[in-house]
């Protein structure tokens, strides 16, 4: 059992998306759990076998209780029942409280839309009885969506990852093919993830969902339920005014 199951579409979604609260849920001593669907051998740059040995790495220097591959070929994800049958274990094995994964809505990468759609099915069906799997039926108490590299609406709340943001820089370069190291020439890049640029995005992603709860650093989240409130001073009072 664990607290949070976070769900990628490939290896380093995570990381990218919401590296920096995973890093602050386990300071807080949370048990956490992260789903790559694929192992994203399509990738422009990199091997399948480099690219496992990047996620082992990430694996490692977020101290995860697990971490598993589901093995959906990368740019064939689909919301079908072979591929809910396999998430289904997945999450009736671990019994998250919480999901994070990607939002279902119409976004660039269309593995990470048919994720979102995949993982929102699934996390109702695991707690069909009906359902066989391996394990007994289970369903997660909240579904929580993180959005892509650019905020495009309001989110429903922001985590402060402050404290965590330059080991987040360190958990994302742990994927060396897939993004440039500092001070690394990118003139012959052929992808936005490995660019420069993709490191500006991302900051400036980072500092916006920040300054929406007056902190340096943030991470933005989706919320399909009303969020329950116990202390309102101590979730809505800002670090700057």
């Amino acid at each position: 059992m664990v607290d949070i199951l976070a769900i990628g579409a490939h290896p380093d979604d995570c990381e990218i998306f919401m590296g920096g609260s995973l890093l602050y849920w386990k300071q807080m001593g949370k048990t956490l759990a992260v789903c790559d669907l694929t192992g994203g051998e399509l990738g422009t740059y990199g091997s399948e076998e480099i690219r496992k040995a990047e996620l082992n790495r990430a694996k490692e220097l977020m101290g995860l209780e697990l971490r598993h591959t589901l093995d959906i070929p990368d740019g064939h994800i689909r919301n079908n029942q072979e591929n809910q049958l396999k998430l289904i274990e997945i999450i009736r094995k671990l019994r998250p409280e919480v999901i994070f994964s990607h939002s279902d809505r119409l976004i660039r990468h269309p593995d990470h839309r048919h994720c979102g759609e995949l993982v929102k099915e699934s996390a109702f069906l695991s707690g069909i009885e009906k359902i066989k799997t391996q394990s007994p039926h289970f369903r997660p108490s909240a579904l929580i969506e993180f959005p892509e590299l650019t905020i495009d609406k309001k989110p429903d709340f922001v985590i402060d990852i402050s404290d965590f943001w330059e080991q987040k820089v360190e958990l994302i370069r742990c994927y060396g093919t897939q993004v440039t190291l500092a001070g690394e020439d990118d003139k012959k890049t052929k992808t936005l993830l490995r660019s420069n640029a993709f490191w500006d995005i991302l900051k400036a992603r980072s500092v916006q969902a920040g300054a929406m709860i007056g902190v340096q650093y943030g991470e933005p989240f989706y919320s399909r339920n009303p969020l329950r409130i116990e202390d309102p001073l101590t979730v809505f009072k800002r670090g700057l005014k």
